[in-house]
């Protein structure tokens, strides 16, 4: 079988990864240079949320990343990624302290399984790291990150043939099979954008071990670890397709918020300034789906890393009952 893939970022290299361990003879077009990336997973902080999205999320999406979750130690293994699941911790400044009450109440009456209310002392024995003026906070069990970026080069070597510089119209495609992941660069006129924007630093005096989210009134932002001492972060979502670079004003909020999280960033390298545009469908949700020949898989907004696995399952699930009637 021949499988044609549009577009190379998190989605179009699992697919050509499971085609290819099928046997299938695997191409990917990507309109970005091989040094220039410009998927939304190449800028992701990966953070492999579940229980955390239901506030902001349908059920659909919890749904997904518990699937996502069962799938994900397998193939992390199989590819020799860097990952954790140890859980992450939501919290708040003591001046923003009902954006967390409110984020408790949504979790209580959403009836989200995993959750942990954590007193100071209790968020201080998870995270030491962790700033003092911290005085409450959630803990998310069975939450955690990947390094997308490990992921995205094991990939590349497993996935087919990937031809780099490459924009293709849907029509030109030829094969057996043809999938089109370009994310935000689609043609599908359901989606839009939705900025994201990350800070990478090298931090060797903080060691923070699980994926922190601040809340705040108007900018909430995370932290996600990565090995050796690097941690990614950035903004949960900026409505904006604007694909210029982060801007002076982002900059500073996001170096901020590493000072609030912990004062061992004050003496952080900045290694990284990056931005992406996340594709979304007007409910946030993803979809896949057939659009005559063509398998349309797209959507994933913010919480890419987190469903992706099932979303896979599902893309291929369709060709199986496609090929089967």
């Amino acid at each position: 079988m021949r499988v044609a893939i549009a577009g190379a970022g998190l989605l179009g290299r699992l697919l050509g990864w499971h085609y290819t361990q099928q046997g299938a003879q695997v191409q990917l077009f990507e309109r970005a240079r091989a040094d220039q990336p410009l998927s939304a997973a190449h800028v992701a902080a990966a953070i492999l949320a579940a229980p955390s999205e239901r506030t902001e999320s349908e059920a659909i999406i919890l749904s997904l990343a518990k699937k996502s979750l069962e799938l994900w130690p397998a193939w992390l293994t199989e590819l020799n990624v860097p990952y954790a699941l140890d859980g992450s911790i939501v919290t708040a400044h003591p001046n923003d302290g009902a954006l967390l009450k409110q984020f408790i109440r949504v979790m209580e009456r959403r009836e989200v399984p995993g959750v942990r209310i954590l007193n100071q002392d209790e968020l201080r024995t998870l995270e030491p790291d962790l700033a003092s003026h911290f005085q409450h906070g959630v803990f998310l069990e069975g939450e955690g990150w990947l390094d997308n970026r490990a992921l995205l080069r094991s990939l590349e070597q497993v996935c087919g043939s990937i031809s780099y510089e490459t924009p293709v119209e849907l029509k030109d495609l030829n094969g057996d099979l043809i999938i089109d992941c370009r994310g935000a660069g689609s043609d599908d006129p359901d989606i839009r954008g939705v900025r994201g924007e990350i800070l990478r630093i090298y931090a060797p005096g903080v060691n923070l071990q699980r994926p922190i989210r601040l809340l705040h009134p108007k900018y909430p932002l995370y932290v996600a670890p990565r090995p050796n001492h690097q941690y990614v972060i950035g903004a949960t979502q900026i409505e904006s397709e604007y694909e210029g670079n982060v801007t002076v004003r982002s900059a500073l909020e996001l170096l901020s918020t590493a000072f609030v999280i912990s004062s061992g960033f004050e003496e952080a390298e900045i290694t990284e300034l990056s931005s992406a545009l996340r594709p979304a469908y007007p409910d946030n949700n993803p979809r896949v789906y057939w659009d005559d020949h063509v398998l349309r898989v797209n959507g994933l907004y913010r919480c890419g890393f987190a469903v992706a696995p099932a979303i896979v399952r599902q893309a291929t699930a369709l060709v199986e009952q496609r090929c089967e009637s």
